[in-house]
C-alpha cells in the first residue's frame, strides 16, 4: 500500500479554527462571514445559565443572571445552572462545535464541555495548531465583558475542547486572568 500523500490543504486546520473558535476567534482572526455558522438557538434559560452558555458563545449577556451569585452560595447557583444547561441538552454552536454542557467543582469551577467534529486530534499538525490557538482563544474568552466581572465574583472558567475521545485543548481562565487583559 502506498504512503499516505502529504497534506498541502490546510483548509482543515483553517476549519479547526473555525470550530474551536466558535465566535471567540471570528474577531480576532477575522474569519469570513462565508465560515460562520448562523448563531444556534438557545432554549429558555435562566439568567445565569444564559450568561454561562454566551461566555462559550462569545456573545455579552450584559451580566444577565449575575444577582444570583452575589447573594447566595455561589457553588450551589454555578451547580444549579450547569443542570439547567445540562437539561436543556447539547447546543449545536457551529456546524462542527457543540457544546455538550458544563459540571461545577467546588470552589466555584465551571467546566464547559465542548465537542468537535471534522478533526483528528492525533495529527501533529492538528495539535501543534492548537496550542498556537491557545492564546487567541484565551483572548476571546477575556474580550467579552461578562467574563472579567465572573472574574471579580472568583469564578474560574475551563474549557474542555474534544474531538472524539481526544482532549485538542483546555482552556484554563482563572479569576484574574481576564483582570489584566
Amino acid at each position: 500500500m502506498p504512503p499516505a500523500p502529504a497534506v498541502t490543504n490546510f483548509r482543515p486546520l483553517r476549519n479547526a479554527a473555525v470550530c474551536l473558535g466558535l465566535s471567540l476567534l471570528a474577531g480576532p482572526l477575522a474569519i469570513s462571514a462565508t465560515l460562520a455558522a448562523p448563531p444556534a438557538r438557545s432554549p429558555q434559560l435562566s439568567g445565569l445559565a444564559t450568561l454561562l452558555l454566551g461566555t462559550v458563545r462569545g456573545k455579552p449577556t450584559g451580566m444577565n443572571g449575575v444577582t444570583r451569585l452575589t447573594a447566595g452560595d455561589v457553588d450551589r447557583e454555578l451547580r444549579l445552572a450547569c443542570q439547567e444547561l445540562m437539561r436543556a441538552g447539547p447546543v449545536d454552536l457551529d456546524d462542527t462545535t457543540r457544546f455538550d454542557g458544563c459540571v461545577t467543582r467546588p470552589g466555584k469551577i465551571v467546566e464547559f464541555h465542548l465537542k468537535v467534529s471534522g478533526v483528528d486530534a492525533t495529527r501533529d499538525d492538528t495539535r501543534e495548531f492548537m496550542a498556537s490557538a491557545k492564546p487567541i482563544l484565551e483572548r476571546g474568552i477575556c474580550r467579552n465583558p461578562d467574563v472579567p466581572v465572573l472574574g471579580k465574583l472568583g469564578v474560574r472558567l475551563r474549557y474542555h475542547y474534544v474531538a472524539g475521545q481526544k482532549q485538542l485543548v483546555l482552556l484554563d481562565i482563572p479569576p484574574d486572568q481576564c483582570l489584566r487583559k
